[in-house]
């Protein structure tokens, strides 16, 4: 005989009831495909769940460019910042068999700097390679501009919103506002930097010499 669980589903944003059927020697846990949303493995309904990675501090992770090539990029603050993750990412490409040393990857020239999601490591586009502490004195930290009670009250805030001062002339138009951008943005500018797609302007902002220059005292 089978037995029927009933319970609610979040993982598409909104609360609804969701039924299981086990049917002895039939249906034998279907209900493995089911996931949790906190990134470990669950056979509480009698089966499994892959466990996706969560990023840390010090991720180094691999970016597809082209069949045969690599970029790299890590993982130098996590919820600290518009996103909740903000990454470098290195310009070297290199083969995809080369399985170069962590600390040769991190030792590159950093090309590309931005807040951004987890979505593609989560997802496993991006696999993690190894982890190795961040040489922050190497990141910028941008500031930001932001309104605060008007449209058109604005300030400067540092990138972990523990200060913020009102702007001297000039400094509105440097900066940028609080976004986060969007991996796969990273990953075609990265291969744009290695020649293997057009430059899109609208990634200028994203370069290590754009957000330096955003990297003002407040």
């Amino acid at each position: 005989s089978g037995r029927l669980i009933i319970g609610w589903s979040v993982d598409r944003g909104h609360p609804g009831p969701l039924i299981f059927e086990f049917i002895s020697g039939l249906l034998g846990g279907i209900a493995g495909g089911c996931r949790r949303s906190d990134n470990n493995s669950d056979d509480s309904f009698g089966g499994s769940v892959v466990k996706r990675p969560k990023a840390r501090i010090g991720d180094v992770f691999q970016i597809p460019l082209h069949p045969g090539q690599v970029g790299h990029g890590q993982v130098v603050a996590v919820n600290s910042g518009p996103g909740p993750l903000y990454v470098v990412i290195f310009r070297r490409a290199w083969p995809l068999d080369a399985q170069p040393d962590i600390r040769n990857i991190v030792a590159d020239e950093i090309a590309l700097v931005a807040p951004t999601m987890d979505a593609l490591i989560w997802h496993g586009k991006w696999p993690l390679v190894g982890n190795l502490a961040p040489e922050l004195d190497r990141v910028p930290f941008p500031a930001y501009r932001i309104t605060v009670g008007a449209a058109d009250r604005w300030f400067i805030e540092t990138f972990d919103h523990a200060r913020r001062r009102l702007p001297n002339p000039g400094e509105l138009e440097k900066l940028t506002n609080p976004t986060s951008v969007a991996p796969i943005r990273l990953q075609r500018a990265i291969r744009a930097i290695n020649g293997l797609e057009p430059w899109d302007p609208t990634w200028n902002e994203l370069t290590y010499e754009s957000v330096l220059a955003r990297c003002i005292p407040v």
